[in-house]
């Protein structure tokens, strides 16, 4: 026994230097909410929901300090949904993130699963929503290829530049790995993405292509974020086209003009999308949608939304709380 503990003691030296450069993070969302759901073309619905602002997720990150101002870091994410247990993300164990990579002086690389950098210029910049809640901007914004593919890509490789004069360039490569078709299945998202004084502006290219090569749904869009003080002006205009991509055929144009006031441990939050349909059918669309989040703490949210679709006189409205660990 005591030839045990001395070996234990030994090992426990030896590793202590190198566990003492690494740190790790266990964290956490939990959000569920009661939403209310009608139109005219469907029954009028009632439910309790998981992620309906934040999607409920468990996570581990981390990173190794390697000396000379590099890095090793890592992130793995479960996405869930609270109201019934179940795995999110089709079933995968970290569906959510799933990467590994380096960071350093110039800049970070990163493979595996992840956001598209295109999906995050529109979450962090352009709609106020986070395209959640009632007022989610997704199924108006981008929609050919957040609403209709995905909003993450896989076996991707991800850099991002080093910050200069207040740019940052983003850049993700998604292999398709069809063996004979380097074509099929490939996705490409680019940002670039200017910070200066009040000012947050985003520039974005996104492509993917069908499972032959054959077409690809594309994106264009550029948006920015205003500071006023009192209150945040949201902008942004996008271009989505779809070429035989075996997914929603689009043709469009979407605007999207929002706000985000504070008021004291509130926010209020309002956006108006507007759909543009250039295909045959002229199908245009409009959105408008208010919130209110309230912070009972640095962790807990209580939030209420209400969203309005003109197409079908779609309603849905919801009250619900994140708690963040």
């Amino acid at each position: 026994m005591k030839k045990f503990l001395f070996a234990c003691a030994a090992i426990g030296a030896i590793a202590g230097p190198a566990w003492a450069q690494s740190n790790v993070t266990v964290y956490g969302i939990i959000d569920a909410s009661l939403a209310r759901s009608s139109s005219e073309t469907a029954p009028t619905k009632i439910s309790v929901d998981s992620g309906n602002w934040y999607g409920s997720r468990l996570g581990f990150r981390g990173s190794e300090d390697l000396g000379d101002g590099l890095s090793a870091i890592f992130q793995l994410e479960n996405g869930f949904s609270v109201d019934t247990g179940n795995l999110g993300q089709s079933g995968r164990l970290f569906g959510r993130h799933a990467w590994v990579g380096l960071k350093g002086s110039l800049g970070m690389l990163r493979v595996g699963r992840s956001w598209t950098p295109a999906y995050c210029a529109l979450t962090d910049t352009i709609d106020p929503f986070e395209d959640g809640m009632a007022g989610a901007a997704g199924a108006f914004f981008g929609r050919n290829v957040f609403n209709a593919i995905d909003i993450r890509m896989q076996n991707a490789l991800f850099y991002t530049t080093p910050t200069v004069g207040g740019m940052t360039g983003e850049v993700a490569y998604a292999l398709g790995e069809v063996a004979g078709n380097s074509k099929a299945g490939r996705q490409l998202s680019t940002v670039l993405t200017y910070v200066g004084g009040p000012l947050r502006a985003v520039a974005s290219y996104n492509e993917m292509n069908n499972a032959t090569g054959t077409g690809a749904a594309k994106l264009y869009f550029g948006g920015a974020r205003y500071d006023f003080g009192p209150f945040k002006l949201h902008i942004g205009l996008d271009r989505q086209k779809t070429d035989n991509a075996g997914v929603l055929t689009t043709d469009a144009n979407d605007t999207i003009v929002a706000l985000t006031i504070p008021v004291g441990r509130g926010t209020i939050l309002a956006s108006y999308n507007y759909l543009n349909d250039r295909s045959p059918a002229n199908a245009d669309m409009k959105q408008a949608a208010i919130g209110y989040k309230y912070e009972l703490s640095k962790r807990t949210t209580l939030y209420t939304s209400y969203g309005h679709i003109n197409v079908n006189d779609a309603n849905r409205v919801m009250v619900g709380i994140r708690h963040r660990f």
